[in-house]
């Protein structure tokens, strides 16, 4: 990657009609997608939310797994599913 450029960027370049999101999940629906090893957590998480469970037992996950601080940051860094029609 040339200086100061990160790997979505260049992804961005490369595929101009893409749909590119800097979000840590997305939701599309029917697909859930994470932008890496940490960002994997997050996804458990969200898809632990999507289930139905309550945020305090998610945050009790987040703790057990030592990872708590990191997910009080990153829980809300996510793009839900586009409204359907």
């Amino acid at each position: 990657n040339p200086p100061g450029m990160v790997p979505i960027d260049r992804l961005a370049k490369i595929a101009p009609k893409a749909r590119i999101s800097r979000a840590r999940v997305v939701d599309s629906g029917r697909m859930v997608t994470a932008g890496g090893i940490a960002s994997g957590m997050e996804m458990g998480f969200h898809l632990l939310r999507r289930a139905g469970y309550e945020e305090k037992f998610i945050s009790e996950v987040a703790r057990v797994m030592e990872y708590a601080a990191a997910y009080e940051i990153y829980r809300n860094d996510r793009e839900p599913a586009p409204e359907r029609s």
